[in-house]
């Protein structure tokens, strides 16, 4: 494999060539993050909300995209010193009440974990355990509650620097706080061990998170099902292609061969339809809305893919995704606006400022309804994963000034630059009756489901990882691998919805439009009943806060890849259209 191509697909995780340089003895801050059940991720609440010990509750300054990950870190007492070994060391000791010990037994039943940062690498430990022969019964009657007040600390170093970080507990320490009698006392302490990592450089010290968590030889399975899915694709294009060029090679000789007058009613296939195929669909508005928001989201996640692996901003570094996602959809808006403008102007539209507020507003706006349903029921909760009143005015202010705007000014330039739509056929004023006869395969039900399950199987590996980071505790890290998944899918898509909607003319359909962005968007479908698959199969999510925020965002996500895919059908298939009927002779 090319060096070049190496590079770009592994792309050092895009973090900085240096970092911060320490003197011996130099304080480290240990900040305290959350805690939550582990099986939940999104259900976080603040690491205070538990009775820990704190000499102090000093909060520390969260960048936007922390607070939109639902960070909410504070300084820890935890005393940490560059180099500086601690055997053991007395934090505080704490007399609990029954109420704060039923937090604790509460928190220790659920499974709790905890979560603590030293120079932004996290790093994760149980509050406590459940032990007794009836835990896996279920009965919590019989089994003793234990809290570990006892963390170990292990910081590795590469000669002046911090590369990596790891908490543990240790069972010999723990306390059993079963009885939840009142005035019980938890003597809380830490040890702290400094290991030399000579191996790991500064800027590859995220490359562990994504491999502890798996197997070893997970990255080598994770490339050949890449490979793998590579190698199936460029056969599916190459099959479709040969198929099509021949297909086509046929109909183009056969239709030019006959002379005008012998084309007559005993005609079939596709050159019959000529006087209907470029035939305006109905609703112009809401199908120019939908093709111009895919551009914008299309637009979108390249560069953000882009800038991923081309270290424009560290795409490791938490909130910073979601962070570089808002600032590049409010600066892609214009493409939307005059991508959609444009198209309804060829369609004949005159309420241009209507569809510009639709292609605006249409995937705002349920976007919009899943965050108030999902932060209304963490608001509810008491969980930190509810979005900051400040962030929310933030983003809304962001939209309403910075991309509505852009998004009618780039309107206002489609429809200036556009012209009327010069159809390589004449379209007759009497509508073509469409054959009703035709094979259960041929349906649009059943086209969509083969246009959808193509590219879906294509992404289905990557996907898995994909769902492990969003909806679990791993990394992903793997930005250039990501990327070319993504252009598998769009390659995928394209010619598949291609393929379907010439074998949809050669049975005489016209209505060609709508199917287009229907079934190239249909992959959106599968990516949301995948969802459900994963989330009753392949993880132990449970709760009212968990599934809302997993069923609601992913909605919307599958949303977004319907537009996405959708714009990609409908953009080929309009080109291929064109392309045939402008060959062939027309009547």
């Amino acid at each position: 494999m090319p060096k070049c191509v190496v590079v770009l697909l592994l792309a050092p995780h895009g973090l900085k060539a240096s970092g911060p340089h320490y003197a011996a003895h130099e304080p480290l801050q240990l900040i305290a993050n959350k805690v939550g059940p582990f099986n939940n991720p999104s259900e976080t609440y603040e690491y205070y909300s538990l009775p820990f010990c704190s000499r102090s509750k000093k909060k520390r300054r969260e960048d936007f995209g922390e607070r939109l990950v639902g960070d909410r870190k504070v300084v820890s007492p935890y005393e940490v010193t560059f180099l500086d070994n601690v055997p053991w060391r007395l934090l505080c000791e704490q007399s609990f009440s029954r109420s704060e010990l039923q937090l604790f037994t509460k928190a220790i039943e659920n499974d709790y974990y905890f979560e603590m940062f030293i120079e932004d690498l996290p790093m994760w430990g149980y509050v406590g355990e459940v032990e007794g022969e009836d835990v896996l019964l279920g009965h919590l009657e019989t089994v003793r509650r234990y809290i570990y007040p006892h963390l170990h600390f292990s910081i590795g170093h590469n000669q002046d620097q911090v590369v990596s970080v790891n908490v543990s507990t240790n069972p010999q320490r723990k306390v059993d706080i079963t009885e939840e009698f009142d005035g019980t006392e938890v003597a809380f302490s830490y040890s702290v061990e400094w290991v030399s990592r000579l191996d790991l450089h500064w800027d590859a010290r995220m490359s562990r998170y994504h491999d502890s968590r798996f197997l070893p030889g997970t990255f080598e399975i994770h490339w050949l099902s890449i490979i793998n899915s590579f190698v199936l694709v460029l056969l599916l294009t190459a099959f479709l292609t040969i198929i099509m060029m021949r297909v086509l090679k046929n109909d183009f000789s056969r239709y030019m061969e006959v002379e005008e007058d012998e084309i007559g009613e005993e005609e079939t296939g596709w050159k019959l339809i000529n006087g209907d195929v470029f035939r305006f669909p109905p609703f112009t508005n809401a199908l120019s809305s939908c093709v111009g928001t895919g551009a914008h989201l299309m637009c979108v996640t390249f560069l953000l893919l882009t800038c991923a692996i081309t270290n424009v901003f560290v795409p490791t570094k938490r909130g910073s995704i979601l962070t570089a996602m808002i600032i590049l959809y409010v600066c892609a808006a214009p493409i939307g606006g005059f991508i959609a403008a444009r198209l309804y102007r060829q369609f004949g539209g005159e309420a241009w400022l209507a569809n510009a507020l639709m292609t605006a507003f249409i995937f705002p706006a349920p976007l919009a309804f899943v965050f108030m349903w999902v932060n209304s029921v963490a608001l509810a909760h008491g969980s930190s994963a509810a979005l900051p009143v400040f962030a929310v005015i933030t983003i809304c202010a962001l939209y309403c000034l910075v991309a509505l705007p852009l998004t009618v000014g780039g309107a206002i330039v489609g429809r200036q630059l556009s012209t009327d739509f010069r159809a390589p056929c004449r379209t007759t004023r009497v509508p073509r009756e469409i054959p009703l006869d035709i094979p259960w395969y041929r349906l649009p039900p059943v086209q969509m489901f083969m246009a959808g399950f193509l590219p879906f199987s294509a992404i289905y590996i990557e996907l898995h990882y994909i769902f492990a980071s969003l909806w679990g505790h791993k990394i992903y890290t793997l930005f250039g691998i990501l990327y070319l998944a993504f252009v598998m899918l769009v390659i995928v898509t394209a010619f598949i919805t291609v393929s379907l909607v010439y074998f949809q003319l050669a049975r005489e359909d016209y209505h060609w439009w709508w199917r287009s962005l229907l079934c190239g968007g249909s992959t959106g479908v599968f990516i949301y009943a995948y969802s459900f698959f994963y989330f009753f199969n392949r993880s132990s999510m449970d709760g009212v806060i968990q599934g809302s925020f997993y069923f609601g965002y992913m909605a919307i996500i599958s949303y977004a890849f319907f537009l996405v895919l959708g714009f990609t059908g409908f953009q080929f298939t309009f080109a291929f259209v064109c392309h045939i009927y402008s060959v062939v002779k027309a009547d």
